[in-house]
């Protein structure tokens, strides 16, 4: 209510302005006065075109696409685009009180004054533009399931937004016949959104048919079978299923006018939902002892819906919990219903859960799995042929101060995303070994092949570091992204991949190959430094063995380390990056 935000490490700040200060157009003025007359006289607009941490604002009279970005240093677009995303609607509505409703009256009222349609920065970019969708429909749906009534005025400029979101997403689609990832599945699955909610029309009709049809292309194309996404980032995993499983509930709910214009019958192919109940299985694999997911490739902190998020109380402030994956999971169970999902993601996000099911419904969907059958990665080891003429780089033995801790090894594997893990209740060991993502861009992808990240007894021996930042620091996103910040194989000061094709982008060039893996151990090579470089995994006699080794030089002699604790560990292997679990955030 008093509009302070802490979002992408800015920590709370109170984001209000004076609604005279708002550099409209000409020709969006007098709309922009007749909906701020809507608005109740107590209430204190916020600054939507404002970068919050640096102080920078956008223009709202401008047209969105001639504003740039990522042009001052320090200056992030990602923070009004964070706040316009709207997540903190859906929380209103779990209030539901009388002042709530009135200030989600006003905020939806505020930001549609204050963001004319294709004027300001929060029209610039159409994955944030559909996110935004989604978020101001299913806030609006909470009240509504609660008996809650809304204004005449209200809804027709809440009607007129929605329409205006449609419009514009269907106009600026950010697809690319190669390159196109979550964006673009984002823009779809906020289409959808916006198809559902419209009355049916010509138009909204076409939305519906394209959006579905669209997702459904989507999952194919950017989840593997196992259930991996395809960008190398378990972060972006997770916002691309959370796009997947609320666009598919809300699909499987359709009312029946609806259902017919898509043909009255079962939208998804057979393939589908092993696909989708194996992403909530992919979110449950990557996640550690500490209940923090295994940081692969880019975290943005990016969410399709915060509906129940995850917050560390400690200090007595309130921190997100950007790595704590679970309602990921219990939305996905929504339409599953495992035991073992909902075990996992506990009561506090039980709330995910509800949604997704009201979305669909109450429809459930049956597991691929039997009785008494283990989830696909499970278990699952290559076998084939280790090079040989091989000369060591480098050895390390890590020996737990309680063997006892390797006992009763599970592994997982998901070679397409290219991640192997070794996990029990009280360990986790992670190698990265694959493509860079993105068929071949690498846009959120580090120079991270072969490198572990190990948890025993809930305690981080080796975590990647994370992303921070992305434009505001270029030289922070790259050491971010350099191989040097990873438990990864080294050469000098060299770098397997090159950096400098752009922020967003990896040179594709190191063939990522597992040779085997079992719960004994793993073996992996990649061509990044120009010759085959290996690391050979050994799990055995209560020890963790780690050889690098390379192609094509003459063996020289090499005195293995020996570490018992993680401090040691990171010192050994020059590991000194500040952590960072969520966009904009150090520890």
């Amino acid at each position: 209510m008093e509009h302070r935000f802490d979002l992408l490490g800015s920590g709370w700040v109170s984001v209000e302005c004076d609604p005279k200060s708002y550099r409209l157009s000409s020709g969006n003025q007098k709309r922009a006065l007749a909906i701020r007359q809507l608005i109740d006289s107590a209430y204190n607009p916020i600054d939507w075109q404002l970068d919050f941490k640096s102080g920078y604002r956008w223009r709202a009279d401008r047209l969105s696409g001639t504003l740039r970005y990522g042009h001052e240093p320090a200056v992030d677009v990602k923070v009004p685009w964070e706040l316009a995303r709207l997540h903190h609607l859906s929380w209103l509505a779990q209030s539901g009180d009388e002042k709530s409703i009135r200030e989600f009256r006003n905020q939806v009222l505020d930001f549609a004054a204050a963001n004319p349609p294709g004027y300001g920065v929060n029209w610039l970019c159409t994955m944030d533009v559909a996110i935004r969708a989604a978020n101001i429909i299913i806030a609006y749906d909470l009240f509504i399931s609660q008996g809650i009534e809304f204004d005449e005025a209200f809804l027709g400029e809440f009607h007129a937004l929605i329409v205006a979101h449609g419009k514009h997403i269907m106009a600026n689609l950010e697809w690319h016949d190669v390159h196109r990832a979550n964006h673009y599945l984002a823009d779809i699955v906020g289409l959808l959104f916006v198809a559902a909610y419209l009355p049916c029309t010509d138009e909204s009709n076409a939305w519906l048919i394209f959006s579905v049809e669209q997702m459904i292309n989507e999952v194919e194309r950017q989840f593997t079978p196992d259930g991996a996404n395809f960008e190398a980032s378990t972060s972006y995993h997770r916002l691309s299923a959370e796009m997947v499983v609320y666009g598919t509930a809300l699909v499987l709910g359709l009312p029946k006018d609806k259902k017919a214009i898509l043909g009255g019958k079962n939208s998804f192919p057979d393939w589908y939902f092993e696909r989708l109940e194996r992403m909530a299985e992919f979110c449950v694999h990557v996640t550690k002892p500490n209940g923090r997911v295994a940081q692969i490739g880019d975290n943005d902190s990016g969410r399709f819906f915060k509906i129940c998020p995850s917050f560390d109380e400690a200090g007595g402030t309130f921190k997100e919990q950007h790595l704590d994956h679970r309602s990921t999971v219990a939305a996905i169970n929504g339409l599953f219903e495992r035991e073992d999902f909902e075990e996992f993601s506990g009561p506090d996000v039980a709330l995910d859960t509800t949604v997704v099911s009201a979305l669909a419904g109450g429809q459930k969907i049956t597991s691929y799995l039997k009785p008494g059958d283990n989830p696909g990665a499970m278990g699952v080891q290559i076998t084939g042929g280790v090079d040989s003429g091989l000369s060591v780089l480098a050895q390390t033995f890590i020996e737990p101060v309680d063997a006892t801790v390797l006992n009763g090894l599970t592994v997982f594997s998901y070679p397409d995303f290219g991640l192997f893990i070794w996990r029990s209740s009280r360990f986790f060991m992670s190698v990265r070994c694959g493509p860079v993502g993105q068929n071949g861009n690498g846009g959120h992808a580090h120079n991270d092949q072969l490198a572990i990240e190990l948890n025993i007894d809930g305690e981080d021996w080796i975590a990647d570091p994370g992303t921070y930042l992305y434009t505001p620091a270029p030289n922070d996103r790259n050491a971010y992204r350099s191989v040097h910040a990873h438990a990864a194989p080294k050469i000098g000061d060299k770098e397997p991949s090159r950096l400098d094709f752009g922020l967003f982008r990896l040179e594709n060039n190191v063939d990522a190959r597992c040779l085997c893996f079992s719960p004994d151990g793993f073996e992996g090579r990649h061509a990044g430094y120009g010759v085959p470089l290996h690391r050979h995994i050994e799990i055995q006699d209560g020890k963790i063995r780690i050889t690098d080794l390379i192609s094509g030089t003459k063996s020289s002699k090499v005195i293995p380390r020996i570490v018992k604790d993680g401090t040691s560990l990171r010192k050994l292997w020059s590991l000194d990056l500040r952590f960072s679990p969520g966009y904009g955030i150090r520890d």
